[in-house]
């Protein structure tokens, strides 16, 4: 197990808050409900993630989902010695979502795990602006030992590589909270991000700021909300202008106890609809009502606080009213709803295990009546059991054109739509087969048997492969184990 040191003040400060936290994973770990049948109105998108955060919709309707990861090897050590229950490590990535499967969009990203309540921050939310991708990054920055990778907004490339447009990190570090909680890290809790017209709109949750972020990375407080430490998440940009927040309030949760905030251009705050229960995310409906999401309802005044599956999404009826839509969610944490107009639901916040595989991203579809209970959903397999992309490359068009038919004659394949073309090809001995890279994310053609490996080719590249003796030499990406192939030498 690899060490990192120099951990600041401010971080030794959040080892209080670990203590009155702790019960929580312990209570996760008690709830282990088996698989159930999906209510009416509900269908899973994909399962088996990793603490699946925000996500967000590309032009031609591509569907991209921010995984924290699970921290990683490199425990956080004081500068006395100390040893804290902090690991931190690149596993947190960037995927696309088809047909069940993730593909990966930009992977090796800095992931930060605080092990007893088992909470993750990694990317935290995705947002597109005029035609960008932008990812929201809460698990780098110094306090955790990662100061190459601070926090703020990352722009994302089409090659996976990411750049760094807004350093919040260092703003934080310029520009403390006015009121600064107990638990307050010099790095920032990052937890949403949404686009509006110029800007992304970002909240800070423990030091309770709301700033924006421009394409130029010129970053702005639009409010200090830190005094009486209300813990900010949920973002959703007003259509009259300036943005709605939502709060969780702190232990232990009490219910009625968080609301949702208009904050002006001008940083004006105003209560916009009171009532809410430890409040997560945030996003306005096409009916033009908002929306809520409850981390948990029901909640205890001791140990261990938040009460499992009592989560639930409610719709704005009123300034201090609401009613359910969806409920008894296992701590929900993202919401949004689609090009479809159906509601997306991300879920669980954290869980035991580093939450590894324990995530789900639900279509939940309103018409059908509401309120939707999840009680009997239970506990979801992984939605990709042939690998990531496997689904994908199932559904595409290109996969069907010649898969398990006769062979094709040639000496070239093309990789797109994550599947090779032809899937099967028939070549003479003493041939040099080409593969070429026509997708936008990188992919591998690796032998099963080891014979042949092209290392990564990302779009555009090309790997030769001569092959001399006769045999049937099956193949695969060894980025989407689902894609596969073969070549038959006569």
């Amino acid at each position: 197990m690899s060490r990192t040191s120099a951990v600041s003040l401010s971080l030794v400060l959040i080892v209080t808050l670990l203590m009155t936290g702790a019960p929580f994973a312990v209570r996760a770990q008690e709830a282990t409900p088996t698989a159930g049948a999906l209510p009416d109105g509900v269908e899973v998108v994909a399962s088996g993630l990793t603490n699946p955060r925000g996500f967000t919709w590309g032009a031609n309707g591509e569907l991209f989902l921010a995984l924290a990861g699970t921290g990683g090897p490199n425990q956080v050590i004081g500068e006395d010695g100390t040893e804290f229950p902090f690991f931190t490590g690149m596993t947190s990535s960037i995927v696309r979502v088809e047909g069940g499967c993730t593909v990966p969009v930009a992977e090796g990203i800095a992931s930060f795990l605080w092990t007893d309540p088992g909470w993750i921050w990694g990317v935290m939310d995705l947002a597109i602006l005029d035609g960008q991708l932008y990812a929201l990054l809460g698990g780098g920055g110094a306090d955790v030992g990662l100061p190459e990778n601070p926090n703020g907004v990352y722009r994302v490339n089409a090659d996976g590589t990411t750049e760094l447009v807004g350093d919040l990190s260092a703003f934080f570090r310029e520009n403390p909270p006015a009121f600064t909680p107990w638990d307050y890290g010099a790095d920032g809790s990052l937890f949403d991000m949404e686009a509006g017209t110029d800007r992304l709109w970002i909240s800070e949750a423990v030091g309770g700021r709301l700033l924006t972020v421009t394409p130029a990375g010129e970053i702005a407080l639009i409010a200090d909300l830190s005094e009486a430490h209300m813990v900010p998440t949920g973002v959703a940009v007003a259509p009259e202008g300036g943005a709605y927040v939502n709060h969780e309030t702190v232990v232990p949760f009490p219910d009625g106890a968080a609301k949702v905030i208009h904050v002006a251009a001008d940083g004006t705050q105003t209560d916009h609809w009171t009532g809410l229960t430890a409040g997560t995310d945030l996003t306005m409906g096409p009916d033009g009502a908002l929306y809520a999401a409850e981390m948990a309802t029901g909640n205890l005044d001791e140990a261990p606080y938040l009460q499992p599956d009592t989560g639930q999404i409610v719709r704005q009826t009123g300034p201090d009213s609401h009613e359910p839509v969806v409920t008894d969610i296992d701590y929900p944490v993202f919401l949004g709803f689609g090009p479809d107009d159906a509601l997306y639901l991300a879920y669980p916040a954290f869980g035991p295990d580093a939450g590894e595989g324990q995530g789900a991203l639900l279509r939940i579809d309103l018409s059908v009546g509401t309120p939707i209970s999840l009680a009997d959903l239970g506990e979801l397999g992984p939605s990709c059991m042939g690998g990531p992309g496997a689904a994908a490359a199932i559904a595409s068009p290109s996969a069907d054109t010649g898969a398990g038919e006769a062979s094709v004659e040639g000496s070239s394949v093309t990789i797109a739509d994550f599947a090779f073309t032809p899937p099967e090809l028939t070549v003479a001995a003493g041939t040099t087969v080409t593969w070429t890279n026509e997708d936008w994310a990188p992919h591998t053609a690796t032998a099963e048997d080891g014979s042949f490996e092209s290392g990564r080719l990302n779009q555009g590249d090309s790997f030769e492969q001569t092959f001399n003796e006769p045999g049937t030499f099956a193949y695969h990406c060894s980025f989407h184990p689902g894609m596969v192939g073969s070549v038959v030498v006569t």
